[in-house]
């Protein structure tokens, strides 16, 4: 008798990777121009061409698609060619990185590299939009990926139900997922697992900052003024609205209007599409097939909103969210009925109670949002749901006691000192905080932490200066958890 085979440990699902808001290259259909994240100088081009972010904005009928449209007559003007393989950054959404390590962790746990299909979206447009896109797309990889593995008789003989499919979304790409699983309940049935990883599911208020970005500044840069006019006319980004409470009035928390929306600098009836969308998901109980939530913990993260007095279309983000009773009402400081506040955490960009549903296993990791899918710690857990192991509980606990790093989300100016913070660490002792070029790898120099007299929580933190325009990579390195990454972009002053 024969030694019997002993099979490699693989998966034979068919893998679908969706990507973050910003996370697809987008280029004119007509034209082949590029417009969005090839490399770096399309980004400082975009940076300095007004024309390109023109480009970027949605026009009337881009405005109107929903899923209908994406079934009867997909929109053509701007094309998806794939995802992101340089890192990215914009103001308030920060830095961006790309996908290539995550379409490497599963190719190396399926059979075959052609079983991980990257679904690229203009993610410009309507969650909806999408997500009739990816049921659609979704549906023809698991049918030709079935027929592949029907056709090799070694993956037939390692034995195992029959191929499904295995989603791995980041950020808005979850919310893309679920209405293409909300939308398609025979795609839904035949979904093993959905991983998403740092998917504000409840919204991110950082959203409601850069469509605010210009007002509260007295002298908006280029940048900053091209981002929040293109911003304004997505509801991709409008998409991203928080649907909680969210608005501090003092004694009372409310969630935004679409009055609000608009005021803030946003697009009136997007806003109001989207925030009728988020009330109908509170109400469906949809749940995802298989559901596993990566949640980032630590950083500091906008939580909540507070108009400022002196003028009301300018809002400001607070590091603090509201406590409420499983009915919904807030919980109140008995003695004075104001609201009790506290800081949740989250992962810079989607604070902890957004990022989660309720309804799945959830996994905690010290990272920040952007940076998320090239985490070691990350791309472990998405091979081992792959391969269907136990879940493991070394990410965190959940408590957002561990190492956060913040840079400044509009970026810095040649020259011009940029302040790096820390928090959550009692000392500096052998903890190692050093910038280098993303786009070269150039090395830099470990900064020098030191404890900031001018905060009273503790905060460590350094001064760097860049020496040329480029696109930067902080690294907080503690020894004892993966490295905390984030991006942030110098460029010349203004002319």
């Amino acid at each position: 008798m024969g030694v019997p085979p002993v099979f490699e440990d693989r998966t034979r699902d068919a893998c679908v990777v969706v990507p973050g808001i910003m996370g697809s290259v987008l280029e004119d259909t007509a034209t082949g121009r590029p417009l969005w994240g090839l490399d770096y100088a399309t980004l400082t081009s975009a940076l300095s061409d007004k024309a390109l972010f023109a480009a970027l904005h949605a026009d009337a009928q881009e405005q109107a698609a929903d899923a209908d449209t994406a079934r009867r007559a997909p929109l053509t003007r701007i094309r998806a060619t794939g995802l992101l393989t340089k890192p990215w950054w914009l103001p308030v959404f920060q830095g961006l990185d790309p996908y290539s390590d995550v379409l490497k962790a599963l190719q190396g746990v399926v059979p075959a590299p052609e079983a991980v299909q990257p679904f690229p979206y203009d993610w410009r447009l309507a969650v909806s939009y999408n997500g009739a896109l990816l049921a659609r797309a979704a549906r023809a990889h698991l049918e030709r990926w079935r027929e592949r593995v029907a056709a090799v008789p070694e993956w037939a003989a390692a034995g195992g139900a029959r191929p499904r499919l295995l989603f791995v979304a980041h950020s808005m790409g979850g919310l893309v997922l679920r209405a293409a699983l909300e939308q398609d309940p025979e795609l839904a049935a035949d979904t093993r697992a959905v991983v998403t990883v740092g998917t504000p599911f409840l919204g991110s208020a950082k959203s409601v900052l850069a469509l605010n970005l210009p007002h509260g500044q007295a002298k908006p840069g280029r940048l900053v003024q091209g981002v929040q006019a293109m911003a304004a006319t997505l509801p991709g980004v409008h998409d991203l609205l928080p649907g909680y409470r969210c608005l501090d009035r003092g004694l009372e928390v409310e969630r935004l209007t679409a009055g609000d929306v608009a005021r803030f600098g946003g697009d009136r009836h997007l806003a109001a599409r989207s925030l009728a969308e988020h009330a109908r998901h509170r109400a469906s109980g949809f749940v995802l097939p298989g559901h596993r939530a990566v949640v980032g913990e630590a950083q500091p993260t906008v939580q909540t909103l507070e108009e400022q007095r002196a003028d009301p279309s300018v809002v400001a983000g607070r590091h603090y969210a509201f406590d409420v009773e499983a009915d919904g009402e807030l919980i109140r400081d008995p003695a004075t009925g104001v609201p009790a506040r506290r800081d949740a955490s989250g992962d810079s960009t989607v604070h902890m109670p957004s990022a989660r549903t309720g309804t799945e296993a959830v996994s905690y990791v010290f990272g920040q949002h952007g940076t998320l899918m090239r985490h070691d710690e990350v791309l472990r857990q998405i091979r081992r749901i792959a391969l269907e192991r136990p879940q493991g509980t070394d990410l965190g606990d959940g408590t957002g006691d561990g190492p956060g790093l913040s840079t400044p989300h509009l970026g810095g100016t040649l020259g011009v000192p940029l302040t790096l913070t820390v928090t959550g660490l009692d000392t500096p002792a052998d903890v190692t905080l050093s910038v280098r070029s993303a786009t070269t790898g150039r090395p830099g120099h470990p900064l020098v932490l030191h404890r900031d007299p001018d905060r009273t929580d503790g905060a460590l933190s350094a001064r760097f200066t860049a020496d040329a325009p480029d696109l930067y990579r902080v690294a907080l390195d503690t020894g004892r958890h993966a490295p905390v990454t984030q991006l942030v972009l110098v460029t010349e002053p203004d002319a």
